[in-house]
């Protein structure tokens, strides 16, 4: 079986071709929307109870964590490195964080997440695979970090510079649902992925 390999490459130029992308983007937002409705058969609840809890937060999904692999002959796209992931049931809890500290990946990370990153919840990762899909189709991140500025003070101060700014050739309607979900202030754009998987569908 052939080695799994990341789905974004420079050897392709910075970034996929719209077709290309889109059909990938698809499969990663049907495989988050697992990850957030999944069983999770033995967590801490919030009451200090152990139990059944459901689905996961990932907390830091970007293309260097979305693999390829060859399934039937076709390329699927699997949801790599859960080491930050952390039971929905959990939040607020520091069983499974680094405490004291910020953990993901910043380009990828929304201002919810920056600000209060113990109780990140389901919306940040629809932020950041929104993020990942812009960043697939432009070969850039959604923020601009100039050189010399604070990281963590771009992502506060900053918004997201529209997709069709870094390619015009993303058709409007698809451009209008990513950048809806690119929105952070005063919340996300969109806090369900099913909500956000079915504007992307729409949109095409």
């Amino acid at each position: 079986m052939p080695a799994p390999c990341r789905i974004f490459s420079k050897k392709k130029g910075g970034r996929l071709a719209l077709d290309e992308g889109v059909d990938l983007m698809l499969q990663a937002l049907e495989g988050l929307k697992y990850l957030h409705t999944a069983p999770i058969p033995n967590v801490k609840l919030a009451d200090g109870r152990y139990g059944r809890g459901t689905g996961l937060v990932h907390r830091d999904l970007k293309p260097a964590n979305l693999f390829l692999h060859t399934v039937n002959g076709k390329p699927t796209v699997k949801i790599a490195d859960l080491g930050l992931a952390k039971a929905f049931d959990q939040a607020g809890l520091s069983g499974l964080t680094m405490t004291g500290q910020i953990a993901g990946s910043p380009p990828f990370m929304p201002r919810q997440q920056v600000i209060d990153y113990l109780n990140t919840r389901p919306e940040v990762d629809v932020w950041a695979i929104a993020a990942t899909f812009y960043n697939v189709l432009t070969g850039a991140f959604p923020r601009n970090f100039p050189p010399g500025k604070d990281i963590w003070l771009a992502i506060l101060q900053s918004d997201p510079v529209p997709i069709r700014q870094r390619n015009p050739a993303i058709p409007p309607k698809l451009a209008a649902v990513i950048d809806r979900a690119l929105v952070d202030k005063p919340t996300i754009g969109f806090s369900c992925i099913a909500d956000f998987q079915r504007e992307v569908q729409g949109a095409l």
